[in-house]
């Protein structure tokens, strides 16, 4: 299913057409004026969706001359944008409908109109895209499957928000959002299936008791990002279904293998801290973001055009540094003497502070204007480079292509440490142009970033909300990795101090 796109002669919003079906390669048309043309249709009142005319319900198509009058303005303007064998969706503004006054007793003054498939001939289409999709799929192009399965249940997703799908539309739904994880699990395009199956069990809910492919497909796609915790609730979720898969009880095995692993090198990297220290040694211990508990939450809430994508909660590691904290770890007495091993632990509960605090005020807009007039402010922002299983990057309120921004201590300010590294999705990261030049561009990792390390200072991570990251991964981008519709940071700003995610 295309965007709505303007077909009106005058570029004026008039008539939008969204294609729900393109035409047949090599059908005819548009047709020209005069052209008899015929149509099935059903109109609704954009106002309530309360139906006032369909050529179904009389049994037979309608059949009229394009420029002859014969029709309102936005039919002869719409239809004459389409091909033999198009489905579409049009949108026809009062003007272009039947004016101030209406057509009583159906159609009141000022009414827009929309004129759209059936429900029965969405079905149809419907099945025949995912005809196709599983055409695709066994031919060894399980992306382009992938694309037509995503179309098909677009299709069926008609529903007024809050309304159920009825259930062979809802059965239709579920197959095709499922196929669709099911041919990014072979591209390995994880970030791809937990966007499909977040469609199905954000949607219809029931699945995730019964749906073992949808758990088994998100478990699986959340272990190899890494996000352990959620991977192992989706996959035993999976098992409480059907114990005796063995595709999931595979997964486990690997899950279990993949924590174990996690905990040793947790071991490598914190155990032993006590037992190696010298007497005459000050060591730097592990660093340890948020352990005093105080560190600030900021939140975006991010739109796509109409669509509300949802918000999203940071911890920045900002504080109070305690460093030098003396640990008696062992005390042992030989005659008179007294040998005191201890060893220094620096607890960074801010780690960042600088950076931090500069994140913080440009999300709750305190700092003002910066020095050529721009607001310091995240607030109507974009994320102007989106690049899946990888990161998505904004901050750029100045020039919006990811050449301009500023911090709240001038234009730049030099890197605060390397302390942390990028070691899994969801961390928060200075975006830069080389040592010392940090602004307000930032980025979100989508996975382990490894690369990264020593060259861009994290100072904060995710802790609500990774599920809009995922969602921002997957628009779709042109030209240097942009999303082709913008996606904003609507509103942003500081969460109350006893906020706990």
């Amino acid at each position: 299913m295309s965007d709505p796109i303007d077909v009106s002669i005058a570029q004026d919003g008039g008539i939008m057409k969204t294609i729900i079906e393109a035409a047949p390669e090599g059908a005819l048309g548009p047709p020209p004026n005069g052209s008899e043309v015929t149509a099935h249709y059903t109109g609704t009142l954009e106002s309530d969706g309360s139906k006032f005319d369909s050529s179904l319900d009389r049994g037979k198509p309608f059949k009229f001359t394009i420029g002859k009058g014969q029709v309102i303005k936005g039919w002869d303007e719409g239809f004459a944008s389409m091909k033999v064998g198009e489905k579409a969706k049009l949108v026809i503004r009062s003007d272009y409908g039947y004016g101030d006054s209406g057509h009583l007793p159906t159609i009141p003054g000022k009414a827009t109109l929309v004129f759209e498939m059936t429900p029965e001939e969405r079905m149809e289409a419907a099945t025949k895209l995912k005809e196709k999709g599983t055409n695709e799929f066994t031919s060894g192009s399980p992306e382009t499957a992938a694309d037509y399965y995503k179309r098909a249940a677009d299709l069926v997703d008609e529903e007024e928000d809050g309304e159920p799908l009825p259930d062979e539309e809802k059965d239709m739904y579920v197959k095709c959002w499922g196929n669709a994880a099911m041919c990014y699990v072979k591209t390995s395009s994880w970030s791809d299936v937990i966007y499909c199956c977040n469609k199905v069990l954000n949607n219809v809910p029931e699945e995730s008791k019964t749906n073992i492919k949808i758990m088994y497909r998100r478990g699986l796609a959340k272990m190899h990002i890494g996000e352990l915790t959620d991977a192992k609730s989706d996959l035993m979720a999976a098992y409480e279904i059907d114990n005796k898969n063995k595709d999931v009880r595979k997964a486990i095995q690997d899950l279990k293998k993949r924590i174990a692993d996690a905990k040793k090198k947790e071991k490598e990297t914190f155990g032993g801290i006590f037992g190696k220290a010298s007497m005459y040694d000050d060591k730097e211990g592990p660093v340890i973001p948020n352990a005093k508990g105080t560190n600030p939450h900021v939140f975006f809430d991010v739109v796509q055009g109409e669509e509300k994508l949802g918000r999203i909660v940071m911890q920045l590691y900002e504080g109070n540094l305690v460093e030098n904290i003396q640990v008696i770890d062992h005390v042992l007495f030989v005659h008179t003497r007294v040998f005191i091993f201890t060893c220094s632990t620096r607890l960074l509960a801010d780690v960042t502070p600088r950076t931090a605090e500069n994140f913080r005020k440009l999300c709750t807009g305190e700092a003002g204007n910066g020095s050529k007039g721009h607001p310091l402010h995240f607030k109507g922002c974009t994320f102007h480079r989106v690049i899946k299983d990888f990161m998505i990057q904004g901050g750029d309120f100045t020039a919006g292509d990811g050449t301009g921004g500023e911090s709240i201590y001038g234009e730049k300010f030099a890197d605060e440490n390397f302390k942390l590294k990028h070691t899994k999705a969801g961390l928060l990261s200075m975006a830069n142009a080389g040592p010392n030049t940090n602004g307000s561009q930032f980025f979100i990792t989508s996975r382990d970033t490894p690369h990264l390390d020593g060259k861009h200072v994290v100072f904060g991570e995710v802790v609500e909300g990774m599920e809009v990251v995922r969602k921002i991964e997957n628009v779709p981008k042109g030209p240097s990795d942009k999303p082709e519709v913008d996606v904003v940071i609507e509103e942003c700003g500081l969460m109350p101090s006893d906020y706990k995610p």
